[in-house]
C-alpha cells in the first residue's frame, strides 16, 4: 500500500464512467492504493460487480452514484450521494466518441458528447477543485486522448473535446501546483475498452492496466502522460515533426484505414 499516496489523495476517490473500461481499471489501481471508492456511472448493474470485485480484492469500502452525466442536474444527485464523505481525488474519466465522416452521428448524438466529453469533467473539476484547495491538498485527473494534439478527420467532434480537456487540465495544472493540488491529463491513444469493440488486435491497441498505471505514476509529477511508446511517437511525429496540415492529412489517411465507421457513409441529413 501506498501510504502517501493514501494521504494525500485519500481517504475517497471518485471515478466517473467507472462501469467499465479504463474507469473500472482505475477504481481497481486506486483501491490496491488503499482508497475507497466512489463508483459512478449510468448502469447500476455493472458498478454493482465492479464495487462487489473492489471489496473482496481491496478490502475497502465502496459507494455506488447511479448518474448520466450527459444531463443537466447530474452533479446535484453525485454531491447529495457524497455529502458525507471526504474526497481527495477525481478522476474525470467518463466519455463517449462518435467516430465515421462528421455527419454520421446525429446532432443531438454530437451535442450529448459535447455535454459528456467537456461540460461535465467541467463541473466536476470547477467544484472538486474548490474542495481540495480548501483542504491544502488532492488531485484531478482528465481522461484526454492523443487526438487532442492534432486535427483528427473521422473523429472531429471527439478530438475537439479532447484538446479541450488537455487544454484545461495543463492551465489547471499550473495554477493549482502551488495550492498542493494535483492535475493531470491522461492522453491514452486506442485502449481495449467498450469503444474500440470491433477494432483488430495489434500493437497500437494497448491494455488498460498500463494506460492507468502510467496515470497514477505521472500524477503529481506532470501535467499531461500519454502512455505507450507507439502513441508518444505518433504525438512527437504530429506535434513536432510535421505542421498542423501534414499531421492532418497523415491522421486522416490512417484512421480512414483503421476506423470501421470511417468507410461508412453518413445518414442523410434532414
Amino acid at each position: 500500500m501506498n501510504n502517501k499516496f493514501l494521504e494525500k489523495y485519500g481517504p475517497w476517490a471518485i471515478i466517473t464512467g467507472a462501469s467499465s473500461g479504463i474507469g473500472a481499471e482505475f477504481a481497481h489501481q486506486i483501491a490496491e492504493k488503499g482508497l475507497n471508492i466512489v463508483l459512478v456511472a449510468r448502469r447500476r448493474q455493472q458498478l454493482e460487480a465492479v464495487a462487489h470485485s473492489i471489496e473482496n480484492k481491496y478490502k475497502v469500502e465502496t459507494k455506488i452514484v447511479e448518474a448520466d452525466l450527459s444531463k443537466d442536474g447530474f452533479q446535484f444527485d453525485i454531491f447529495d450521494a457524497i455529502k458525507d464523505l471526504e474526497v481527495g481525488l477525481l478522476v474525470n474519466n467518463a466519455g463517449m466518441n462518435c467516430e465515421g465522416q462528421f455527419y454520421r452521428g446525429s446532432l443531438d448524438r454530437n451535442l450529448q458528447m459535447l455535454q459528456l466529453n467537456t461540460k461535465a469533467p467541467f463541473i466536476l473539476g470547477y467544484e472538486f477543485g474548490k474542495q481540495f484547495i480548501s483542504r491544502g491538498k488532492g488531485g484531478i485527473i482528465f481522461t484526454s486522448s492523443i487526438s487532442a494534439f492534432s486535427a483528427h478527420p473521422f473523429l472531429s467532434h471527439y478530438a475537439a473535446t479532447k484538446a479541450y480537456i488537455l487544454s484545461l487540465a495543463e492551465s489547471m495544472n499550473y495554477e493549482f501546483k502551488d495550492k498542493n493540488v494535483d492535475v493531470l491529463a491522461l492522453c491514452p491513444g486506442m485502449t481495449k475498452s467498450e469503444m474500440t469493440k470491433g477494432m483488430k488486435e495489434g500493437p497500437m491497441l494497448m491494455d488498460v492496466l498500463p494506460v492507468v498505471k502510467t496515470a497514477l505514476d505521472s500524477l503529481g509529477h506532470q501535467a499531461y502522460v500519454v502512455p505507450g511508446f507507439i502513441n508518444k511517437a505518433q504525438v512527437f511525429i504530429n506535434s513536432r515533426l510535421l505542421n498542423r496540415n501534414g499531421a492532418k492529412n497523415l491522421t486522416g489517411a490512417m484512421l480512414k484505414k483503421i476506423l470501421p465507421a470511417a468507410s461508412k457513409k453518413p445518414k442523410k441529413q434532414e
